[in-house]
């Protein structure tokens, strides 16, 4: 089950929302194994996040968890997509990803 944490630095509306809830759930898809019916998303905008002592934003930040692991192609590919949609889509100055990869993880 992969689990994307997307934080923002920006208001994010319920349209902005949908779309970007369905575009990370086509990127997701390019790491083999994974796919948008085992995804878990979160989006919690108006974070007070800097960058280098500014908060010259808007500002994004997705915590990328995943069970097992993924090739370092793969995880190239998810940034490839995932960085330009947020950038079109939130007007984000600066997006960051972090990959997690999760050995112990339980769901029903």
């Amino acid at each position: 089950m992969p689990f994307l944490d997307v934080r923002t630095s920006c208001p994010v509306s319920s349209e902005q929302e949908t779309l970007l809830k369905a575009e990370l759930g086509k990127a997701i898809s390019l790491i083999p194994g994974k796919s948008e019916s085992s995804l878990m998303a979160q989006f919690t905008d108006n974070c007070r996040l800097w960058m280098g002592g500014e908060q010259d934003g808007p500002i994004a930040f997705v915590n990328v968890m995943i069970y097992g692991t993924a090739a370092q192609e793969a995880c190239e590919r998810f940034q490839a997509a995932v960085i330009p949609l947020l950038e079109r889509e939130l007007g984000a100055k600066h997006v960051y990803l972090k990959f997690e990869e999760v050995s112990r993880w339980f769901w029903n």
